[in-house]
């Protein structure tokens, strides 16, 4: 009961901001996949592979709530100065909503929870939106890098997700409207993410993630943790002279994991 009240409050708090940062009256709400004409130039896209980790119920159950996200997101219009919010758009992933069971991290492990996989499409469309140059409003990174040598992201460029708590928050800043497709391909095992506009993407983008630290594992059993930064460059498209400017700067860091 007491766990409860704890995430009704907290899920209060955390809207209550949206509101006071008038977020809430920017949200994209409109999805039209039959516009997808209009929408002739490719701003970005990216691809992960859907990890193929867990029983095979975890596995199914993964990519059955991955297919319930893309339903409410696919095709989403983002016109100019309108702002994407993960958890707007997929809301509480719950059993009552249809929501299984899957892997998630929490509090430096790996366990399994309603939900769980929802995470990897957050930091596919994370990747998404770095690579247009849209800016980013709120992002989280993993407690853990559970995944190893074996993720499917660039260290500082995955995206946590956590309703009430940590959302992926996202703007289009600039004057052309754009749309968000989400692909699950089953016969390549991906998942893929691509932003769409009604005119070509104005910037050029330039994106370097880094280590700086390297945190030690406790014991041979488990995976080290990192801290890292990701700094993002653009400049106009059509001034190939002009400098580049620093437009986002995220620094993440990962405690050290048993291997999973």
């Amino acid at each position: 009961m007491l766990g409860t009240c704890k995430r009704v409050i907290r899920q209060c708090l955390k809207q209550g901001h949206a509101c006071l940062k008038g977020h809430v009256f920017r949200y994209a709400r409109q999805q039209d996949a039959a516009a997808a004409p209009q929408y002739g130039h490719l701003w970005a896209e990216f691809k992960t592979p859907i990890p193929d980790r867990g029983t095979p119920q975890i596995r199914a159950d993964r990519l059955w709530n991955l297919q319930l996200a893309a339903q409410h997101i696919d095709g989403l219009l983002l016109p100019a100065g309108a702002i994407f919010s993960f958890s707007h758009r997929v809301g509480e992933p719950s059993l009552r909503r249809g929501y299984r069971a899957g892997p998630v991290f929490t509090k430096g492990k790996v366990s399994v929870g309603v939900g769980g996989g929802l995470c990897l499409m957050a930091t596919n469309l994370f990747n998404t939106f770095l690579l247009s140059g849209c800016e980013v409003l709120e992002r989280h990174c993993h407690s853990i890098d559970a995944y190893g040598e074996q993720r499917f992201y660039a260290l500082g460029r995955d995206a946590a997700v956590a309703y009430g708590y940590k959302d992926l928050v996202v703007r289009n800043t600039t004057a052309i409207a754009l749309q968000l497709r989400v692909d699950l391909m089953g016969t390549t095992g991906e998942l893929a993410s691509s932003l769409w506009g009604v005119e070509p993407c104005p910037l050029q983008v330039a994106i370097e993630s880094r280590v700086l630290q390297e945190r030690a594992p406790n014991a041979d059993s488990q995976l080290p943790g990192w801290v890292t930064e990701t700094v993002r460059q653009v400049r106009p498209m059509q001034a190939a002279d002009a400098g580049w400017v620093v437009n986002y700067h995220g620094i993440s860091d990962y405690a050290p994991c048993e291997r999973s």
